[in-house]
């Protein structure tokens, strides 16, 4: 039986920016090495850690969504922590689906100004 996750990975900055491609090819090798069939990926954020992660100061938020069967995701949390490129990882079940709005979406609502009903 296969389910619906979503895992937010960081990388370092400096190293997305070279070869993003590359970067996000190790985030899906991850998870694609244990089974996981990839839903969608996509370039969430870059931004300023508060403090360091493995001496780096910045990093590039990556958000995939995938389907994977739930025996898997132990092995492939213990993979992604063993790439030297991937700094944290966070792999959760996906609760509100693909199509729940994305970072940019929800920063661009909440700018929007509030309509005004009379």
């Amino acid at each position: 039986m296969t389910r619906l996750y979503e895992a937010m990975f960081i990388v370092d900055s400096a190293k997305a920016k070279e070869d993003y491609a590359k970067m996000e090819g190790e985030c899906l090798g991850c998870l694609t090495r244990h089974g996981a069939e990839i839903v969608k990926s996509e370039k969430w954020d870059d931004r300023r850690f508060t403090y360091e992660i493995k001496k780096v100061r910045r990093g590039t938020y990556i958000l995939v969504h995938f389907n994977s069967d739930p025996a898997n995701i132990g092995k492939m949390e213990r993979q992604c922590h063993l790439n030297e490129n991937v700094l944290r990882v966070l792999i959760l079940a996906d609760e509100d689906g693909v199509d729940a709005p994305t970072y940019g979406a929800r920063e661009k609502e909440a700018d929007a100004p509030a309509e005004v009903s009379e």
